[in-house]
């Protein structure tokens, strides 16, 4: 019911009232109720069946019904102007059967046109095939069939670099989580294998998703910010190439609904080269669109990209107005579901940071602690210490020396065996140790002030900690002092 109920309130009240109004019914029958119910209220499921006083049987059939119904009405509301030419293609095979083969032919022809123009593989497949059969007795028949093999061949070829551009924010979310080299070479080999795609076949589709994905790859994973910088005219004649691809096909449900994507590579890219000007510009571009784009689940990797990118601008001017404006609006719409980790983590921990930088220190703690019980993280290490790490942060900042030092105990377990991979980890769970020391306040703030110098040393590379604190002087007097507000 809680899924359902979210899903509900996150309508406006005109699609609420056009969705009610076409799988409802009236005012009194018992879908209109439990929808309202959903809208208004905050039901469990044996509430909801009390309410309707219906049994259990009953119920869950009359919700499944009800479910369908609001899953093909939202089916039919998605904006997909590209069907137009998929309709036409539905007709080909109808069009064996005409009696004038020259008209048919002509006909089919011109289509080949606008779908060779949209890389629509799958549908030159149906006409290739019928060009093929209406021309059984003429020297044109192997013409059309070799045309035929030849885009079942890059067809196949489509479908699978497709599943690859979605296969590696899957596989390059996880290697964030962990940073082990069995995951980086998995991203690597994602890479490598829709590389290989691009370079068999021209086609604009290929060139797209190749390229968003070499792009992240780069922003990602470039550790050092002189190589990135190096990059930039090549990178920025390749997002220039593909807004233009974007332009030349407007009706492209693909294109449409990632269009935000350069602008979005553009904004990481220079925030990230500490091009401020040029990241500035971007994201005033692109700040507004997002809470428009955060709903959808297959772009929640880009969403957060961005997220992370915009707590990076923050570090760098300090506007936490800026940094939280469109919190509120995607709070509810940025949700994670079972198995989407990365998403799910990274979510949180934007919040909490978010919540940190406003001095709500127990929301942060909070916030982590929620998510911590609601996913077990054993399987990614990394990403576990950083969290554990930035939660007893917050713990400190408040006072909570037990809590405090309970976690740190917990992170000295878990990092016992693994060398120097977490050696900055240590370092700052030294100045959690030092602030917490009952010592003479100037010397406190001169050993927390060493020790994060330490700590921004050997915090570099790919494998960075806690990335998102900003330990200026004013947290460092405030983390020092034994006196919480």
């Amino acid at each position: 019911m809680e899924t359902f109920n979210k899903t509900i309130k996150k309508l406006n009240d005109k699609e609420y009232e056009d969705l009610r109004n076409a799988v409802a019914g009236g005012k009194s029958s018992k879908p209109y109720i439990l929808l309202d119910a959903a809208r208004t209220q905050n039901y469990n499921d044996s509430e909801m069946m009390e309410k309707l006083e219906v049994n259990q049987s009953a119920y869950y059939t009359m919700k499944s019904r009800l479910n369908q119904k609001i899953a093909t009405y939202f089916s039919k509301k998605v904006d997909n102007p590209i069907s137009v030419l998929k309709e036409e293609v539905a007709r080909v095979p109808a069009m064996l059967f005409t009696s004038n083969r020259k008209v048919t032919t002509r006909a089919l022809t011109d289509l080949e046109k606008k779908l060779l123009d949209y890389d629509l593989s799958n549908e030159l497949i149906v006409v290739y095939k019928s060009l093929a059969r209406l021309h059984l007795y003429t020297p044109d028949y192997d013409f059309y069939e070799k045309l035929y093999n030849k885009h079942v061949a890059f067809s196949l070829a489509v479908v699978k670099a497709e599943d690859l551009f979605f296969e590696f924010t899957k596989r390059l979310g996880i290697y964030l989580l962990t940073r082990e080299e069995r995951d980086l070479e998995e991203v690597k080999t994602t890479l490598r294998e829709i590389t290989n795609f691009a370079e068999l076949y021209t086609s604009h589709r290929l060139f797209v998703l190749h390229n968003i994905v070499r792009t992240y790859y780069l922003c990602a994973l470039t550790s050092r910010r002189e190589n990135l910088k190096s990059m930039e005219v090549e990178l920025d004649t390749v997002l220039q190439e593909i807004k233009k691809i974007f332009d030349r096909f407007p009706i492209d449900t693909f294109y449409q609904n990632i269009r935000l994507l350069p602008d979005l590579l553009y904004f990481e890219y220079y925030q990230k080269t500490e091009n401020t000007a040029r990241a500035d510009y971007h994201y005033d571009r692109v700040n507004r669109e997002i809470p428009s784009i955060a709903g959808k689940k297959i772009l929640a990797f880009y969403v957060i990209r961005y997220l992370q990118a915009k707590i990076e601008r923050y570090l760098s001017n300090g506007n936490v107005a800026e940094l939280t404006d469109i919190n509120k609006e995607i709070e509810h719409a940025l949700e994670a579901d079972s198995g989407e980790d990365f998403h799910f983590i990274s979510v949180k921990m934007f919040f909490a940071v978010c919540r940190f930088y406003h001095h709500d220190f127990n929301g942060a703690a909070k916030t982590i602690n929620e998510m911590r019980n609601e996913l077990s993280m054993k399987k990614y290490l990394y990403a576990d210490v950083e969290c554990k790490l930035f939660q007893a942060l917050q713990y400190c900042m408040m006072g909570e020396d037990g809590l405090c030092n309970q976690i740190i105990q917990s992170i000295r377990r878990q990092i016992a065996e693994e060398g120097d991979r977490f050696q900055q980890a240590e370092l700052f769970m030294k100045i959690l140790k030092a602030a917490l020391k009952a010592e003479e306040l100037r010397r406190k703030i001169k050993r927390i002030t060493d020790l994060w110098q330490q700590f921004t040393a050997t915090n570099t590379g790919v494998n960075q900690l806690l990335w998102f604190v900003k330990m200026d002087e004013a947290l460092i007097r405030k983390l020092a002092n034994p006196i919480k507000s």
